[in-house]
């Protein structure tokens, strides 16, 4: 399967989303995949794999990839899933092992909500429940930054360098969100966390756009519809570049586009890029 490119400044994304189809987005700098609904062989030189949940669309290129790094005698993968998903995960693994008389070397790991996983250097990837049928989680890679007290502010250069010598802490350690990953999810993801919020890059799904398949509809399902991203526009505000994901495979690409346009506010539609499938990136 052909994946689709993208970029945006000096980031860049390359996969297929479509919802009940496949989903798999990989980010080539950081060397890592959001899910693995796609078996390409282009992706087996991805080590670490975030898996949102476990549906067939998010999930059923792993046993590939693992497969395929096997057998190129690349590092087994280090995978990380929600905890639901661990030991139904670990069960499927060793059967598909049992079937190909050959069992492929991987870590799986069940996510900590409270942990910041190492990424690179002062990177991190953390793992933020979501909302879906199914237990499911979206991801964050963040930056830690260290930021000098309120109450050091005015205190000048040498002072701040004489007391970090003695060892004082001066400052505040947080994290700033880079990059977010939805997985299927319910609007509540955005409007219930702040690190969504203020992510530079979110990648977030869009199930349903149109009148036919409405909010409730995609509610039931645990997923959003374009209609609640338009109702809570504000929430986006921080967002400097939306890629919307997951569209049902019902919408071509003038019909999403068009949609985007038509119902997002302006300012939001001139951060939004639908990502979309070869075939439709195309037409």
């Amino acid at each position: 399967m052909k994946l689709s490119e993208y970029s945006y400044k000096n980031f860049q994304f390359l996969g297929n989303s479509e919802g009940g189809t496949h989903t798999c987005i990989a980010l080539p700098q950081y060397r890592l995949l959001f899910d693995t609904g796609v078996g390409s062989a282009r992706l087996t030189e991805y080590p670490l794999i975030l898996l949102s949940h476990g549906h067939l669309d998010h999930a059923s290129g792993l046993a590939y990839l693992i497969s395929q790094r096997s057998l190129r005698k690349l590092a087994p993968p280090e995978i990380y899933v929600p905890p639901e998903v661990y030991e139904p995960l670990t069960q499927i693994m060793k059967l598909w092992g049992d079937i190909e008389d050959y069992h492929s070397q991987f870590h799986l790991h069940a996510v900590d909500y409270d942990r910041h996983y190492p990424l690179k250097g002062n990177q991190f990837f953390r793992a933020i429940r979501s909302s879906h049928r199914v237990p499911s989680n979206g991801y964050s890679i963040v930056e830690k930054v260290l930021k000098l007290k309120p109450e050091h502010l005015n205190l000048p250069g040498k002072e701040i360098a004489r007391r970090k010598a003695t060892g004082e802490n001066l400052f505040n350690e947080t994290y700033q969100p880079i990059i977010t990953f939805s997985g299927d999810t319910t609007i509540e993801f955005v409007t219930e966390n702040e690190i969504v919020q203020k992510s530079r890059i979110l990648f977030l799904e869009c199930t349903y756009i149109c009148e036919k398949r409405q909010t409730a509809r995609a509610r039931e399902w645990g997923h959003i519809h374009l209609d609640e991203i338009v109702a809570n526009a504000e929430a986006f505000r921080e967002v400097e570049k939306l890629f919307l994901i997951h569209f049902s495979p019902r919408y071509g690409r003038r019909e999403v586009e068009e949609t985007l346009k038509r119902k997002l506010p302006d300012w939001l539609y001139a951060r939004t890029t639908p990502f979309l499938t070869l075939r439709d990136a195309e037409a």
